[in-house]
């Protein structure tokens, strides 16, 4: 099977018809009933599979300059001309048989190994760590045991995408392990793919473009870099290419033919199956700065050259993650994607006011993973840059502001219970108020090209932060059940929370207002 040439990308059309499709027929009938969405049946499989195309068309057909990328925008490639593009790579997209295989390595059959179950190698499902203390108690060992070569493919490129610690030896990618991931979505799957490749100078800036080997750019090409000496790969030392196509673990799968359906997607295993794989550690050991395009990065403001890719928190993925996701955040050392930074420079040639990004990725807790959490979070923007900025600031200012009042608002209810509850409040909150925060920021939009200030919005967003702090107050410290319940406490913390948000110190120093 080859990842180019053969279909095993499931995809739903406007018409609602899925089907499997080869990743160069992403444009196939794309006037009359174009390609919508993924539609992989696990969540995280659709993140892999967006991240897969793009890759693949950053690796293949990055465009030179803003006027090329905006042509394939407005007008797609014809199915055809991206294959001939991606006919460049067909070489190393080989899912199975002799030699080298996508993402697997190259030598492992011929050293000493383990022999994993395939469940092994899916997020969500008992780790290493938990199977050997037998811990597995709610997601049962050997639930899911036979892959067909679709889910198969797109599991060996989650897991070395991703890049989980396995434990001693285990190496995570390049990203770390749990990174965040942000992608600009589009009305349709070409759009979704197109828009998140960068410009070509941008990216080859990211390596060593004298790093022309085939194993320089996919790794799997050649006999690993191991990393049993302490050896370490970093940017200078590849193609920039290997952003996209990293391999941290040692793996090569087992193919076998069988009769049978597929754990996860329920698909006849008539083109053959997996259920188990080749596994050693010391792998690739990813060091030094890596900046990934579709992940947002944080740092030290004293030590700016200490970045590190954005994890996904305990919690979700809200409003509250803005800055940092979409806005620059300098206070507190946060940075967005480089996709997003490019897609603001490309919108004020395209008269362009908004996009919608996805944010998506696994909460992990070494080889665990605890949660999987996706969002997707509207921008809105301004063309003027001073009213871009002026915008820009008056958001932070609305985060900020909600930022307090859950502060407030968490510490009240612990004092009023006289209970360790501060992280529940504050998830509550922010959940609660996320609908309202994205009506405000409109409204601020509007304000900000009328030429005005925002303080109609300032104002309302201070009502809103005020009304639902009051509102889950009352309900988290029962006030209606208050003869059981020590009243003077309760009391007390009630009439705090009321100074911290009505007080002048709050209102004016944190949203300017008179």
């Amino acid at each position: 099977m080859n990842l180019i040439n053969d279909k095993w990308i499931p995809v739903r059309r406007r018409s609602g018809i899925k089907e499997k499709i080869a990743p160069w027929e992403v444009t196939d009938k794309y006037a009359e009933d174009p390609i919508i969405e993924l539609c992989a049946v696990r969540p995280d499989f659709n993140g892999a599979l967006v991240q897969f195309l793009i890759g693949l068309l950053q690796t293949t057909c990055a465009p030179q300059d803003n006027s090329s990328w905006r042509k394939w925008l407005n007008a797609p490639p014809a199915p055809q001309e991206l294959r001939g593009k991606f006919k460049q790579v067909v070489f190393a997209f080989n899912l199975d048989g002799d030699g080298p295989r996508f993402m697997q390595d190259l030598t492992l059959e011929t050293e000493e190994y383990e022999t994993w179950k395939i469940s092994k190698l899916l997020p969500g499902l008992p780790g290493i760590k938990t199977e050997e203390d037998n811990t597995d108690l709610f997601i049962k060992r050997n639930s899911i045991t036979n892959l067909c070569v679709s889910c198969s493919a797109i599991a060996i490129f989650m897991a070395q995408s991703y890049g989980r610690s396995g434990g001693s030896g285990w190496r995570t990618g390049l990203r770390g392990s749990g990174p965040a991931t942000t992608i600009i979505q589009g009305e349709n799957l070409w759009d979704t793919s197109w828009l998140n490749v960068v410009g070509k100078g941008k990216f080859l800036a990211l390596g060593d473009v004298k790093k022309e080997g085939a194993s320089d750019r996919f790794p799997w090409m050649a006999k690993t870099k191991t990393s049993i000496n302490k050896e370490e790969i970093t940017p200078i030392d590849v193609h920039p290419d290997q952003l996209f196509w990293q391999m941290p673990w040692r793996i090569r799968f087992v193919f076998k033919n069988r009769h049978g359906d597929c754990d996860v997607c329920g698909e006849a295993l008539d083109k053959g199956f997996s259920d188990e794989f080749f596994a050693k550690n010391y792998g690739m050991n990813y060091k030094g700065i890596w900046i990934h395009p579709l992940t947002p990065y944080s740092y030290k403001r004293d030590e700016p050259e200490n970045i590190r890719p954005v994890n996904i928190d305990i919690g979700g993925i809200g409003y509250r993650h803005w800055l940092g996701l979409v806005l620059a955040d300098e206070d507190n050392g946060k940075q967005p994607a480089l996709v997003v930074e490019e897609i603001k420079n490309r919108m004020q040639g395209m008269g362009l006011e908004g996009f919608r990004l996805r944010v998506f990725g696994y909460n992990m807790k070494k080889d665990r993973a605890r949660c999987w959490y996706e969002s997707i979070m509207p921008v809105i923007f301004i063309a003027d840059e001073q009213k871009w900025k002026d915008y820009c600031s008056y958001i932070a200012m609305l985060i900020c502001a909600a930022d307090s009042v859950s502060d407030f608002l968490s510490k009240a209810v612990v004092k009023a219970l006289n209970s360790a509850v501060f992280n529940a409040v504050r998830q509550r909150f922010w959940q609660e108020t996320e609908k309202d925060f994205y009506e405000q920021i409109n409204n601020l939009w509007q304000d900000v090209l009328a030429g005005h200030e925002g303080l109609g919005v300032r104002q309302v967003w201070h009502s809103c932060l005020a009304r639902k702090a009051e509102e889950i107050f009352n309900d988290m410290s029962q006030a209606d059940m208050i003869e059981i319940l020590d009243a003077e406490r309760v009391a007390n913390a009630w009439n705090e929370l009321r100074r911290n948000l009505y007080g002048k110190k709050f209102k004016a120093e944190i949203l300017a207002l008179p």
